[in-house]
């Protein structure tokens, strides 16, 4: 049945459905091999652009939290990429290193 909304936490705002459809469609299981990330100048201001991420939704989240505390800056997840204010990309490059990710510098 599709919902505008519901308070039951089984539900997904994004696919409106209870319990969720997307979940099952979404991959799962061992982090990518390889990120690509990028310094981008937004505004005068410096954000580090992480893509090419083959993470679920959940799993994005829970990274942009940890990035968000290892920076200690604002961030978003914006359709599947990672945003983090400033320019962090050696703190970032050395947490993903440590989870096994390899960074790979895109741009210039």
């Amino acid at each position: 049945m599709e919902l505008s909304y519901s308070t039951d936490p089984a539900w997904c705002s994004r696919c409106k459905h209870l319990p969720c459809r997307c979940a099952r469609s979404q991959v799962s299981g061992p982090p990518p091999k390889v990120v690509k990330m990028r310094l981008e100048k937004r505004r005068g201001k410096a954000t580090v652009v992480l893509f090419e991420l083959a993470m679920a939704p959940a799993q994005q989240k829970e990274l942009l939290k940890e990035l968000q505390q290892l920076c200690g800056t604002g961030g978003c997840v914006k359709d599947g990429t990672l945003e983090i204010q400033g320019d962090h990309r050696e703190r970032i490059e050395a947490l993903l290193a440590g989870r096994g990710i390899k960074v790979k510098r895109a741009g210039g």
